[in-house]
């Protein structure tokens, strides 16, 4: 029997197979017995294994807050630097060569090896601590205007990391969102936060909300290509 991360949902009506970088998850509705899983996880285990071996044979291109590093910042490849100086702060600007992202931490880390696990937790946190600054700043004006679109509108909304996903919509009306998003494209984060807001409406991935989706943001299908496409790259890894 393969191991597996089972997610149980409310809302859920079927039961659904899924490899996310080399682990089997699986989301079931609440009334489905855990025998009936375990058959189906048996009796698919052949195409799980292949999606297994699939995704551990893909070059994964992950963050790893090394210097000279490479990441994305709203759909475009930045080069990241670190450098040193009195106070912490992270500064986003064009070179002659590319995209850079200048990380600069306190004097006390440049005692430490550069490419050493610390120094990258040091630097993972004043890069989280940016990109949530420039989500908050991007991704709520986006909610307003896509609210005032659709006249769908939250009871709430919290902007944080998470580790497998970019939005979500609970059945209290609150929206959630990935900071992470600063990666993606303008153009996929306008799909994520329409994407969210139609689930006010659809609490599920029925037609109706697919139809929905499609009529307030017609490129979704280009959106959700990109993030299938770039996924092995859009992952922060500590060492």
């Amino acid at each position: 029997m393969l191991d597996y991360q089972l997610v149980r949902s409310a809302r859920r009506k079927t039961i659904a197979l899924q490899v996310k970088q080399g682990q089997v998850l699986v989301r079931a509705p609440h009334f489905v017995k855990k025998q009936i899983i375990n058959d189906l996880v048996q009796t698919k285990s052949a195409w799980l294994k292949a999606k297994i071996l699939e995704q551990s044979q893909v070059d994964q291109q992950y963050f790893d807050f090394m210097q000279g590093g490479s990441l994305f910042f709203l759909g475009q490849k930045v080069r990241l630097h670190i450098t040193y100086g009195k106070s912490t702060d992270v500064i986003l600007a064009a070179t002659d060569e590319a995209p850079q992202i200048t990380v600069v931490l306190t004097q006390r880390h440049q005692q430490q090896p550069i490419n050493s696990d610390l120094h990258a937790i040091a630097v993972k946190k004043q890069l989280e601590r940016f990109f949530k600054q420039q989500a908050e700043a991007m991704i709520l004006p986006k909610v307003d205007f896509f609210s005032q679109l659709t006249q769908l509108e939250p009871n709430a909304i919290k902007i944080r990391q998470y580790s497998a996903r970019w939005g979500s919509c609970n059945s209290k009306g609150e929206l959630s969102f990935n900071y992470l998003m600063m990666m993606l494209p303008e153009s996929v984060i306008d799909y994520i936060v329409v994407h969210e807001l139609c689930h006010l409406r659809f609490l599920n991935h029925s037609k109706d909300f697919w139809h929905l989706v499609n009529h307030y943001f017609p490129q979704y299908l280009q959106a959700k290509a990109w993030l299938k496409s770039h996924q092995s790259q859009l992952v922060w890894r500590l060492p």
